[in-house]
């Protein structure tokens, strides 16, 4: 099970129970059902929008002949305002390369874009044993505070499961005809 366990405390201390976080293996079964990327894309856009409270968000692939990262789809923003250089701030990139998940901190700029709005995280996206793209969540929902433990278990599924269905060829994806325009 990709569900992770916590135990939270009502304050007193025979009041100990165990919360079973599904988020995870709901978001593992829908990016399984994808049959191609556009149905990828808009998994994912669910999925962060549902169960990680955030409404904004941007895909990006790894262009390994270029060396560089390529905006391929977003969601609640205008694409023209990425400015990647702020997107990916000194300490994100190379976190995010090696395969781990870059979160802002309080108190630690993380990145704006040219409108102003923070990334909250950002995601490796494997396939086949490499990074192939990053998504990068921006402003949380305001219901949401901020992106808390139980929130791992989900971009760890994003991270090992949105890869094939994203990148794995399917050339009628909007990201797909995006890049070849």
């Amino acid at each position: 099970m990709d569900g992770h366990r916590t135990h939270k405390t009502s304050g007193h201390h025979a009041g100990v129970t165990d919360v079973i976080d599904l988020r995870p293996d709901a978001a593992c079964k829908r990016l399984r059902e994808c049959a191609n990327q556009r149905e990828a894309c808009e998994v994912v856009r669910e999925i962060v929008s549902n169960l990680l409270g955030c409404e904004e968000m941007a895909l990006f692939e790894v262009d390994r002949n270029q060396g560089h990262l390529s905006l391929i789809w977003s969601f609640g923003i205008e694409p023209k305002a990425f400015h990647l250089p702020s997107v990916f701030k000194d300490e994100a990139l190379p976190r995010v390369m090696a395969g781990e998940v870059y979160l802002q901190h309080d108190g630690v700029d993380a990145g704006h874009f040219s409108h102003g709005r923070k990334i909250s995280a950002v995601v490796p996206i494997k396939f086949r044993g490499k990074i192939a793209g990053a998504l990068a969540l921006l402003r949380l929902l305001p219901q949401k505070a901020a992106i808390d433990e139980l929130d791992r278990g989900v971009f760890a599924v994003l991270s090992r499961e949105a890869g094939e269905p994203l990148f794995g060829g399917a050339t009628s994806s909007p990201a797909n005809r995006e890049r070849n325009q």
